[in-house]
């Protein structure tokens, strides 16, 4: 075999090597033992457990005037407390109900909040968080996907009591804002 020949099928077989992973023979309790233990972290995040109702108002740079929202959502736990499940009805002034789905976590590999969202008019988004437990105050950023295209969302929500929270979010497409909306929210369950 010539010495090329002996070069080619080393670079393969260690090709094979890294592409198939180099994951050892263990144990149930072995893998077990590997797996993450439910961070602290996830428990600033019970804040947001509940039934809430929100009012609000949204002002759309190719609207007039400002229309008024509302809603009520049902958050809770699952996944063994490892994440928050929303489930949202909305209502925007002159537009079709419209229903959501959100989910929120803790990542312990990036150590941010993660928050995905999807509703019935066809939205997709996927943000993170940061929490200011000074001040109860929750800000966030996303990607947001609509059938107009992409766009970024930037955001707070600071808790006035433990019951209620003042939000605030614009939703921008390039330098242009084309959405701002504000309000309040509060617990009722």
């Amino acid at each position: 075999m010539s010495r090329r020949n002996v070069m080619q099928t080393v670079g393969a077989v260690a090709a094979c090597v890294v592409l198939s992973g180099c994951m050892p023979k263990m144990t149930i309790e072995e893998m077990k033992a590997h797996m993450p233990k439910r961070p602290v972290e996830l428990d600033r995040l019970n804040a947001f457990v509940g039934t809430w109702e929100h009012e609000g108002v949204a002002k759309f740079s190719c609207l007039d005037p400002a229309l008024k929202t509302r809603g009520r959502s049902e958050v809770k736990w699952e996944g063994n407390r490892w994440y928050l499940l929303g489930n949202c009805d909305m209502k925007m002034e002159n537009f079709d109900d419209t229903k959501a789905c959100e989910i929120w976590t803790y990542d312990i590999h990036t150590k941010k909040y993660r928050s995905s969202w999807v509703d019935s008019m066809g939205m997709m988004a996927a943000g993170e968080g940061t929490c200011d437990p000074i001040t109860g105050t929750w800000h966030m950023t996303a990607t947001n996907h609509t059938p107009w295209g992409a766009s970024h969302l930037k955001g707070t929500m600071r808790f006035l009591d433990e019951n209620t929270t003042e939000w605030s979010m614009t939703e921008t497409v390039g330098l242009q804002t084309i959405l701002e909306m504000s309000g309040r929210s509060k617990r009722v369950k």
